[in-house]
């Protein structure tokens, strides 16, 4: 990119010395976001601490308690309790919730749902102030931290708050909803239906996508610069990226923000995320939650809900959407989401600046930087494309990899430092290979302008992301041109300044993503380091060898399957590190047939009860599904789902059938579907809810004993009667070791997403 000085130990030293400021300062801006401090017990009374939230999760987060069981009740019941302690008067919101739906043909989720609110009155409201989370957890795990540490945040904020005893402008809502983790239903049915739900309102809502990290504010609504701007400026630790937010749409993640969003509530979503092996298993819990995260959640917590709550509401909800970013000293950086493009715009005519001069000084020719631009693609595309297929690879190295609801393994770090290694390895090997050919400084120039033209780019069709390419190529093109025009002993450090936002952002934001799992590295942290190795290619070539230059990209790969296979062997499997593993059991009561379904890549346990790929609506599942494997069973004594006709009347030809579903054997959910060869469905309503598209059936949680009343309309085929097919399921791994012919997996697996189900026809 610019001439450098001539080989020799002073050029080495500056090189290297250089390439270490640079690494210091990202590892610098990664501790940043790292929390570390936790409040004792004995803290300040209007202080958050997290000892004495951890105090509230070790008291309720002790067994699994997902909706419809009794430990769910005696968690709700405990929750309501602590509450009543501080002197609030909390409401059990009891409703029914329907999950959103991102097919039309898919089944209905739906259920009855328990919230839990209590408001803080304010003293002049201008809206509502809400600290959110959900008490719920999956069935195999006690959900310690997913979300036990957000519903203790919540409690222990309330306590802090009432600690204090200055009333707050805004009103303050503490709403622990129900029924997350079995789709949104808590917070769909308190948006439809709770008054405290209309008007403006701001929601701080908490999660956990593992078990540590730093407490990440991953998305907001929009517009948001009122938002963005409060949370920069009151939360002590504010760790946040809008690029998590353009992620967000391409992982099948939801939270309650889901649901809060479409009824019109503006909503911070903020989650930790590393450990993600915990997330919804059988160790998420108290043992395995971090107080600095919990701390951190909580410090945030508490300042935004005084920030918010003493803040005119309605210029906070409103403005335009912005950009935002982590540097250090703890400083979030935000500017209009409009400008995203001129920034772009900015970097790609600072490096045609630089290339224009670099070619008046003879450091480089046109063609040659034109090749070298056209060939700075490959690395790039081969970052995606390893990223891509790199834990598939481990699949195949290990199998038992694929026991984890978010591949990441227990010990991630190897796997990780393998990941930007060979991001390393790509670019050295390309730049071995080229730099000779094409020229050192062509080369520089063309990953540089690529790095521009990614910034232009997402500056126009994803403004939060732009940030990542965006200055460190206009850092970049800045440095070079400084180093083009000062004295020849200023040139290291020129082109180090300018690297300096490279290092600030890309390789901090390549670290950080890769949390969210080794299957998504292709995305952004392969592509983001060779970026940043890109850009370092001229310090990179003051300390390139003359001599056996090709022993670079080797030894790079070296190192690259040396950590592969130092992480492959250090990853445990024993009863410590348990992996997921899936079975479902279906009786069809009518013929008193019943299979084992296991998933379409079975581990070596459930492989014994996994046979043919399964096809229509096998009983195992509800709805079936062509993704499984399905072999026979011994049938159990199980009693099938009762259905009891309340009303049926015919109208023009529409027949309505009013009917209550019930489980005799007390599981957890009850489901109807209307066999499409006997009826089409015009209307459908379930425990009091309208369902306004054409489903496929229904699956209703937490039906209880007196179970469910369904009303449904439909217009029948030629046969004259109609068929429904109601089964009940049970989704409690405990469960299977009564079902004949079950053999309990060994202790380093767990049961999960586990389904016991009956289901019997009905001729009306």
């Amino acid at each position: 990119m610019t001439p450098v000085p001539p080989a020799g130990r002073r050029s080495l030293a500056a090189g290297l010395i250089a390439l270490c400021v640079l690494l210091l300062i990202a590892i610098g801006a990664i501790r940043d976001t790292t929390p570390t401090a936790v409040s004792p017990a004995g803290a300040p009374d209007k202080e958050f601490s997290a000892q004495r939230a951890f105090a509230q999760v070790e008291r309720f987060a002790v067994k699994p308690h997902p909706v419809g069981t009794a430990e769910h009740t005696r968690v709700r019941d405990y929750l309501v309790g602590e509450l009543r302690k501080l002197g609030l008067r909390p409401e059990v919101h009891e409703a029914v919730g329907v999950a959103p739906r991102r097919d039309p043909g898919d089944p209905v989720t739906a259920g009855r749902v328990f919230n839990i609110v209590t408001v803080i009155p304010g003293t002049a409201p201008t809206g509502r102030v809400f600290v959110t989370a959900h008490y719920d957890s999956v069935p195999e795990g006690p959900g310690a931290n997913d979300d036990g540490a957000g519903t203790a945040s919540a409690i222990e904020t309330a306590r802090a708050l009432v600690a204090d005893g200055t009333r707050l402008r805004n009103d303050v809502v503490f709403l622990i909803t129900d029924a997350e983790e079995t789709g949104l239903l808590g917070s769909e049915a308190f948006v439809k239906e709770h008054p405290l739900a209309q008007g403006r309102s701001v929601v701080l809502n908490n999660e956990a996508r593992g078990s540590k990290g730093p407490v990440l504010m991953f998305r907001s609504t929009e517009p948001n610069s009122g938002l963005i701007s409060m949370f920069g400026s009151a939360a002590p630790m504010p760790v946040a990226d809008s690029v998590y937010a353009e992620l967000m749409k391409l992982l099948n993640n939801d939270t309650d923000f889901t649901a809060f969003e479409p009824g019109g509530m503006a909503v911070l979503d903020s989650a930790y995320a590393n450990a993600g092996t915990l997330y919804h298993s059988v160790l998420d819990d108290p043992a395995h939650v971090d107080l600095a995260a919990l701390q951190q959640m909580g410090d945030n917590t508490l300042a935004l809900v005084r920030a918010f709550g003493g803040a005119d509401l309605a210029r906070l909800t409103a403005g335009n959407r912005l950009v935002y970013f982590n540097l250090p000293p703890g400083l979030l950086v935000r500017y209009p989401a409009w400008a995203a493009s001129l920034l772009g715009a900015l970097a790609v005519l600072a490096a045609l600046a630089l290339i224009f001069l670099a070619r008046r000084r003879g450091v480089v020719t046109l063609r040659r930087t034109l090749l070298g631009t056209a060939l700075a693609l490959v690395p790039i595309a081969l970052g995606v494309g390893v990223g891509v297929f790199f834990w598939d690879l481990l699949k195949v190295i290990r199998p038992e990899f694929s026991g984890t609801a978010t591949t990441t393994p227990y010990q991630p770090e190897p796997l990780w430092l393998a990941v930007l290694m060979l991001a390393g390895t790509i670019l050295v090997a390309w730049y071995a290979l080229l730099r000779r050919r094409v020229g050192a400084a062509e080369l520089a120039l063309g990953m540089l302008t690529w790095a521009a033209l990614i910034g232009l780019g997402l500056g126009i069709v994803s403004p939060g992301a732009s940030h990542l390419a965006a200055w460190p190529a206009l850092g970049a093109a800045l440095g070079g041109l400084a180093a083009l025009r000062c004295p020849p002993r200023w040139r290291v450090l020129a082109l180090a300044a300018g690297l300096v936002p490279g290092a600030l952002i890309l390789l901090p934001s390549a670290w950080n993503i890769l949390p969210t799992g080794l299957q998504y590295v292709g995305y952004a942290p392969m592509p983001l380091v060779v970026l940043f190795g890109g850009l370092l290619l001229p310090l990179i070539e003051m300390v390139w060898p003359r001599r056996r230059s090709p022993l670079v990209p080797l030894t790079a790969l070296v190192v690259s399957i040396a950590l592969v296979a130092a992480g492959v062997l250090a990853e445990p499997f024993d009863k410590e590190h348990p992996r997921r593993t899936s079975l479902a059991y279906g009786l069809d009561a009518d013929t008193g047939k019943a299979v084992w379904l296991t998933s379409k890549a079975p581990d070596q346990w459930a492989r014994r009860y996994g046979g043919a790929d399964a096809t229509g609506r096998p009983e195992a599942e509800l709805w079936g599904g062509g993704s499984k494997l399905l072999s026979p069973a011994k049938a159990a004594a199980l009693p099938a789902p009762s259905l009891r006709v309340l009303a049926d009347t015919t109208q023009q030809g529409v027949r309505t059938l009013r009917v209550r579903l019930r489980s005799e054997r007390g599981a957890n959910m009850v489901g109807l579907r209307v066999d499409g060869d006997t009826a089409t469905v015009r209307s459908l309503t379930v425990g009091g809810r309208s369902i306004t598209a054409d489903p496929a059936g229904f699956v209703f949680h937490a039906a209880g004993t007196e179970g469910v009343e369904v009303s449904l309309a439909v217009k029948e085929a030629s046969g004259g009667k109609i068929r429904l097919r109601v089964t009940d399921v049970s989704p409690n791994p405990g469960e299977m070791a009564a079902l004949p012919g079950f053999i309990a997996p060994p202790d380093w697996l767990f049961l999960g997403d586990t389904k016991i189900s009956v289901t019997k026809a009905y001729d009306m």
